[in-house]
């Protein structure tokens, strides 16, 4: 069975449309010519107008040839493809009916291999955050790819992702977290990029802590400060005057004593400094 054309014969074909193109090119070429530069006001905008429709009409009359002739020639293509097509829809309705049966046994197929899939999931013993969805490649199901290449691939998974699981739970901080990301999407890159997030706030969260209790204490110290200053003076404007004495004296304390002790003497408006050395 073959298409063979009876008419028009092999070199029938129309292969040019001949017409008067370029003596048509060369007027109209010599016509346009006149309107390059020209300048229309408002004496000749009517001779303007009536240049512009006769122009329009001209243009209007060689498509309107265009179009038919090109009718003409797609008229008996036109009932060939028709044709043609009522032909090829004999040969589509059985190419539906196979396909619809060769699409039905390779569900099934895949059904029973799906089936066998999961069987074999099952007895590898995956860690029990894993499900087969988290790991399945759809190529499994594909006919070229038999059952103990699937099973080789499901073990160098299960034996990845017991790497994983051992690299985030050797992380020093945030290794709850960071496995519960795992557990969700299987990729430790990810995790490991969540836990050293959480850290990251964590540390921040830290310094900002620290960094209002400093200033908390510094304000309570100040406050402290200036309240005994106002109180000295105070107590200052009430007591007579009295006289001053030097006193030199060694003291033996702890740093933290010292500190309090050199507090205790600013409070009071006590001034002390280093014992003089003999003969000064």
């Amino acid at each position: 069975m073959e298409l063979r054309i009876v008419s028009p014969a092999e070199g029938g074909f129309t292969k040019e449309i001949k017409w008067n193109n370029e003596e048509l090119k060369a007027e109209i070429a010599a016509k346009m010519a006149e309107y390059k530069g020209i300048v229309f006001t408002e004496e000749n905008i009517r001779e303007a107008k009536a240049d512009r429709s006769n122009l329009r009409r001209l243009k209007e009359a060689f498509e309107a040839e265009r179009k038919r002739i090109k009718k003409l020639c797609m008229e008996p293509y036109e009932r060939f493809e028709a044709q043609v097509r009522e032909v090829t829809a004999l040969i589509d309705e059985p190419i539906r009916l196979i396909d619809a049966q060769i699409k039905e046994v390779e569900e099934q197929r895949r059904g029973q291999k799906r089936k066998d899939i999961e069987s074999m999931f099952e007895s590898i013993g995956f860690q029990s955050f894993v499900s087969l969805d988290m790991i399945f490649d759809e190529r499994w199901l594909n006919a070229t790819m038999p059952l103990g290449k699937i099973e080789e691939q499901m073990r160098e998974r299960m034996f990845r992702i017991g790497q994983d699981v051992l690299a985030i739970s050797q992380l020093p901080e945030f290794s709850f977290e960071a496995m519960e990301n795992y557990k969700r999407t299987l990729d430790v890159a990810l995790a490991i990029q969540e836990g050293q997030r959480l850290s990251d706030i964590q540390k921040r969260k830290a310094e900002h802590e620290e960094q209002r209790r400093a200033e908390e204490s510094a304000a309570a110290r100040q406050d402290g400060s200036d309240q005994k200053a106002q109180d000295g003076a105070g107590a200052a404007q009430e007591m007579p005057s009295q006289k001053a004495y030097t006193v030199d004296f060694r003291v033996t304390a702890t740093q933290e004593q010292l500190e309090r002790l050199k507090a205790f003497l600013a409070d009071n408006g006590i001034q002390y400094g280093p014992v003089p050395r003999k003969g000064e």
